[in-house]
């Protein structure tokens, strides 16, 4: 039986124009991950275990700390590029996860995460899966 996941969001411009949505996400299995990242420590986790092969559908990245131009909290989907993550990250669908460099046949495994804060961060991943076509 698949798991559903519901998400909202909303924005407003100050003064301007307001945007909403909201959808629901069936996967066949999510983990919610926390983990601490000291100063100076650079830690690997792990979303999509062992050596089934999934399709991230759903990726939420959040801290309790997050970067600046001077300090940085940034991690690396498996050998790519390091992002910053300078706000919460959220990844919907294959097209939103494809921004980070992955297709459906290639999804994400490995967040390596490297923190320059001058504070240990607290970062809470909530990942949900499809089991491949």
């Amino acid at each position: 039986m698949p798991e559903k996941i519901n998400w909202t969001l909303n924005v407003q411009v100050v003064g301007g124009p307001k945007m909403a949505a909201s959808k629901t996400v069936e996967v066949d299995a999510y983990d919610k991950i926390q983990v601490t990242v000291a100063v100076e420590e650079v830690k690997e986790v792990e979303v999509q275990p062992g050596t089934k092969k999934g399709r991230v559908q759903f990726l939420l990245i959040n801290s309790d700390q997050f970067g600046d131009n001077d300090d940085t909290l940034t991690y690396q989907v498996d050998d790519g590029d390091p992002i910053a993550l300078d706000a919460p990250q959220l990844f919907v669908g294959d097209g939103a996860v494809g921004s980070l460099g992955k297709t459906p046949d290639d999804p994400p495994k490995i967040l390596t995460f490297s923190n320059k804060l001058s504070e240990a961060a607290s970062i809470e991943i909530l990942v949900g899966r499809k089991v491949a076509d």
